[in-house]
């Protein structure tokens, strides 16, 4: 059954690259934009991250970055977290951003800003579960997501689950009886324990971020 799942995940990862390569020749990044996108990820207040926004621009890697980066600064805020689960990827492209957050895109970032934006990266599926918890009624996005996002052996999203299963297990549930049949039976059988509540899909070293 593992042997099956490697070979599974490894054809998922073989599409998921190549169509990021197609997605890394077609972008060419604005490095006034990204400079302005790696001072979001180091800001210290809710003030100076709008401040750097205004010079970020509209793309998903800018929202993402603000999105997520005023949920940890302001924690409490509801709008902050919808705003959030309104960007969890779509398509390989969005994921793909969110992937290369840490990577570099122009000479501009330092080591320092790479490594804010690579743990601002790390911490999402942590930042994606405080804020469906707040917001329970996006509890769908944030379970269907779980399947791309597993694929990444490094991700701890069905370890960050957990809390939500049994927080919320009613629309837990809800939203996992209401996957496509096919994706249905990949979360049950290889990212998530419904009944347990607890995570099938564990990442490579465990990284498991605690709140």
């Amino acid at each position: 059954m593992i042997k099956t799942h490697e070979i599974a995940t490894s054809v998922v990862a073989l599409t998921f690259l190549l169509a990021s390569c197609k997605v890394m020749s077609a972008q060419k990044p604005n490095c006034g934009e990204i400079d302005a996108i790696a001072k979001m990820a180091r800001a210290i207040s809710t003030a100076e991250l709008a401040a750097h926004k205004l010079n970020a621009g509209e793309s998903y890697r800018a929202q993402l970055v603000y999105a997520a980066k005023l949920l940890e600064l302001a924690p409490q805020r509801q709008d902050a977290a919808v705003l959030l689960l309104n960007l969890i990827p779509k398509d390989e492209q969005q994921q793909h951003v969110l992937m290369t957050l840490g990577e570099h895109h122009c000479e501009t970032e330092s080591y320092h800003e790479m490594k804010m934006l690579a743990q601002l990266e790390e911490r999402l599926p942590r930042d994606l579960t405080r804020a469906v918890m707040m917001a329970p009624a996006k509890i769908p996005e944030y379970v269907a997501y779980s399947i791309i996002s597993v694929q990444d052996p490094q991700s701890d999203y069905a370890m960050q689950m957990e809390k939500v299963c049994k927080a919320r297990h009613t629309e837990f549930y809800d939203a996992v009886s209401k996957l496509p049949r096919e994706n249905r039976d990949r979360f049950l059988k290889y990212v998530f324990d419904l009944d347990a509540c607890n995570a099938l899909s564990l990442p490579e070293v465990d990284n498991r971020i605690f709140y």
